[in-house]
């Protein structure tokens, strides 16, 4: 098994053609990442949670670990949003609404500095 920095050294000089494989790998396993998310939403994992109280003393509670889930999913999410913002980032929608004169702006601006 070759090294990290070996196999990014073949990404860098496009050894034998490398670098379009590399990408195509790196994308196909942001893919499978993205499906993990779905995976894991849809499976619930059983579990128990300790809890400590002075007055009741300790209580142990069975039941789906929807919080360590959410943070796997969350975790992922970000991961994937960074690394693809295109693909997997938040969609933001701008609408602009009005005009928007370029001319008049500059000559507010000559105005304002006195040019």
């Amino acid at each position: 098994m070759p090294s990290d920095s070996l196999v990014r050294l073949w990404v860098i000089e496009n050894r034998e053609g490398f670098a379009p494989q590399y990408a195509r790998a790196k994308d196909m396993g942001l893919d499978a990442l993205a499906e993990e998310i779905i995976e894991i939403s849809n499976t619930p994992v059983e579990g128990t949670r300790t809890k400590d109280n002075v007055l009741t003393g300790v209580t142990v509670e069975t039941g789906d670990m929807i919080e360590h889930r959410r943070l796997q999913v969350d975790a992922r999410k970000w991961y994937l949003s960074k690394l693809a913002p295109k693909r997997y980032g938040d969609k933001l929608e701008v609408e602009h609404k009005g005009e928007l004169s370029i001319v008049e702006r500059l000559t507010a601006a000559r105005k304002r500095t006195g040019s």
